[in-house]
């Protein structure tokens, strides 16, 4: 049986790391700051969208829509708010996941990143 690719993105102020945690295939995309706010990670929607599109191309195998774990790194004090979960959700989904789990906390090992997705609670 075929599995689905499991990603796990790391959303930084200036960068996606993107890591493909079934194969180990890894890119990280500088974030074009032209439209970056120092209050969210994700200013521009439609750039932030493209870029993780662009960039889940590049790890992703086969023709499956991957499983999307994204992980804010950074500007989360005090939590993740509603409408950045929002956010982080659609964007995965806007950028061809099939499913888009949303992690706070510390940096998981691949071998978890697949069960936080399963776990996560819409």
């Amino acid at each position: 049986m075929l599995k689905r690719d499991t990603i796990y993105v790391q959303i930084y102020k200036d960068r996606l790391v993107v890591r493909n945690t079934d194969t180990g295939a890894s890119t990280t995309v500088a974030r074009d700051q032209t439209f970056a706010s120092p209050r969210m990670l994700v200013a521009d929607f439609t750039m932030a969208e493209h870029q993780l599109r662009s960039a889940l191309k590049e790890v992703k195998r086969g023709f499956f829509s991957p499983e999307l774990l994204v992980h804010p790194m950074e500007l989360i004090e005090g939590g993740i708010t509603q409408v950045e979960y929002r956010t982080f959700m659609e964007l995965g989904v806007g950028a061809g996941a099939s499913k888009v789990g949303v992690w706070e906390g510390k940096v998981l090992p691949d071998d978890r990143v697949r069960q936080a997705i399963h776990d996560y609670k819409h």
